[in-house]
């Protein structure tokens, strides 16, 4: 049951940013390039250009790949057993081995 409302949430979740890109799609003009590499200097006080777009320019993506990254670590915390259901499946599978070698 977990597994199918995972599945579910995650089919979700793709049709959803899906109908949103295509409905706001949007592109860059070239304008905006040139004026992030000439200026970031001055707008951002940092002597990195790298840094200057990712973590000024570019805040919000930087923040929402951070809160995908922390999504797929739950949704695997959601897939993955846990310790509980580790030993239990360790304990029936040496169950099942402890019963074939009694029969034999």
């Amino acid at each position: 049951m977990r597994i199918a409302l995972s599945a579910l949430f995650i089919a979700a979740v793709f049709t959803t940013v899906t109908v949103v890109n295509a409905r706001y799609s949007e592109t860059l003009d070239p304008f905006l390039y040139d004026y992030m590499t000439e200026n970031f200097e001055e707008d951002t006080a940092a002597h990195n250009a790298i840094a200057a777009i990712l973590l000024n320019y570019r805040m919000y993506d930087t923040m929402f790949e951070a809160l995908i990254l922390l999504t797929a670590i739950i949704g695997m915390n959601q897939f993955l057993p846990s310790p509980v259901e580790l030993k239990e499946l360790s304990a029936r599978k040496q169950e099942a081995v402890g019963d074939k070698v009694g029969k034999e």
